[in-house]
C-alpha cells in the first residue's frame, strides 16, 4: 500500500465521526466523541519548521516530512514523502480550514488543523476549543483529552522544549501513532 493510501485510510478512520455540517462550523468531530472548535493562530508564538513524521496504523509503519508555518495570519501545512510527492497540503486562515491537496476528499482539512491545534496550542487554547464532554488534562510534558473520563488521545512532548520540536501523539480509537520530530535546518557552508 502506497504511503498515501495508508495516511488517507488512517484518517478517514479518524473522520468517520465527522459530519458535513461539523465541517462548516470548524467544530470537527473527534474520534472517540465529542468535537473541537478551531480556536486562532494568535494563541501562538509564530513558528516554521519541517518535520519528521513516523507513523504506525494498526501494524503498518510509514514516514512523511511535513513543513510547518503558524503566523498571526493562519496556519500552513504540506505533507510530503521522503522522495518528495506532495500528499497534503491544506491552510487555515483564523476563518476556515481547506485543503489544496489531499488524498481523500472525504478527509475534513478541519480536523487535521483540529488535530495539529490539539496538539501544540497552549492548554487554555485547546480547553476552549474542546465541546462537552470532552477535556484536557495536562501534566509534565504530556496532554490527554478525555471523553467523560476516557483517554482518546494521548500526546506527549520534549521536555523543556517547544511543544513542536518533538511530539508522541496516540490517537487510542483509531489504534494511530504519530511520532514527530523536528528536523534541524542544515549548518550554513562557511566561506573559505
Amino acid at each position: 500500500m502506497k504511503l498515501w493510501r495508508l495516511f488517507a485510510l488512517a484518517m478517514l478512520l479518524a473522520t468517520a465521526a465527522c459530519r458535513e455540517e461539523d465541517q462548516d462550523r470548524q467544530c470537527p468531530a473527534l474520534i472517540g466523541g465529542g468535537s473541537y472548535c478551531l480556536q486562532p493562530t494568535t494563541a501562538v508564538t509564530p513558528f516554521e519548521v519541517q518535520q519528521k513524521v513516523d507513523t504506525r496504523f494498526r501494524e503498518r509503519r510509514d514516514t512523511l516530512i511535513v513543513e510547518f508555518e503558524v503566523d498571526a495570519a493562519g496556519l500552513r501545512f504540506a505533507g510530503l514523502t521522503p522522495f518528495g510527492q506532495k500528499i497534503i497540503q491544506l491552510g487555515y486562515d483564523n476563518r476556515a480550514a481547506s485543503a489544496t491537496t489531499i488524498p481523500d476528499s472525504r478527509i475534513s482539512p478541519a480536523l487535521l488543523v483540529a488535530l495539529l491545534q490539539i496538539a501544540l496550542w497552549p492548554a487554555d487554547a485547546v480547553r476552549a476549543g474542546l465541546e462537552a464532554p470532552l477535556t484536557l488534562e495536562e501534566s509534565d510534558g504530556q496532554r490527554r483529552i478525555l471523553n467523560r473520563g476516557e483517554p482518546t488521545m494521548t500526546i506527549e512532548h520534549g521536555a523543556g522544549q517547544p511543544p513542536w520540536r518533538k511530539i508522541h501523539m496516540t490517537v487510542h480509537a483509531a489504534d494511530l501513532e504519530l511520532s514527530i520530530e523536528t528536523l534541524d535546518a542544515a549548518p550554513a557552508a562557511e566561506n573559505p
